[in-house]
């Protein structure tokens, strides 16, 4: 088995279990302004404008890709145990291969939730379509472009109150 499922099916197993234990320890909900989160493969800073909107600072690290973007969220309700929320994200993104070399930019349209353990502890999914440009700048200036549809899962810890 490669490294990539292993950790892959740890973090899912690992969110399963934190799905299931979460709703026996639930507590309020009170979010604060800020909240760090974690994501497969990379990490965020998210501050609160209001009990609705919200904006997060992301970036995402795999071999010779990264992807460093902003995303904007709504929330619908504020102070429930599931939150939904909705969003648009536009993303930088740089890439290496053995072969190219080059940059481009993607932008996301998404709908999801955030489950509240506790005051500080959640984890969210969200989905949606991400339309992503790319162009090799090493030997060619070759480009493509489409539609892909992303899924994120993410665990954030609200600091504060």
């Amino acid at each position: 088995m490669s490294r990539k499922f292993v950790l892959k099916s740890v973090c899912l197993f690992l969110g399963c279990c934190i799905l299931f234990l979460g709703t026996f320890v639930y507590g309020e909900v009170a979010k604060s302004d800020f909240a760090i989160g974690v994501n497969y493969p990379g990490i965020g800073a998210r501050y609160f404008f209001s009990d609705k909107i919200s904006a997060e600072l992301k970036g995402q690290i795999e071999k010779d890709i990264f992807v460093g973007g902003l995303r904007g969220y709504y929330y619908f309700k504020s102070e429930e145990k599931l939150l939904p929320f909705a969003g648009l994200e536009a993303d930088f993104v740089t890439f290496k291969g053995d072969d190219s070399k080059g940059t481009g930019i993607a932008g996301e349209v998404f709908v999801g939730g955030e489950y509240f353990f506790n005051k500080s502890f959640s984890v969210q999914l969200d989905l949606g379509p991400a339309f992503i440009s790319l162009k090799d700048t090493k030997d060619t200036s070759e480009s493509v472009s489409g539609l892909e549809y992303v899924v994120n899962f993410g665990i954030n810890y609200y600091l504060g109150k």
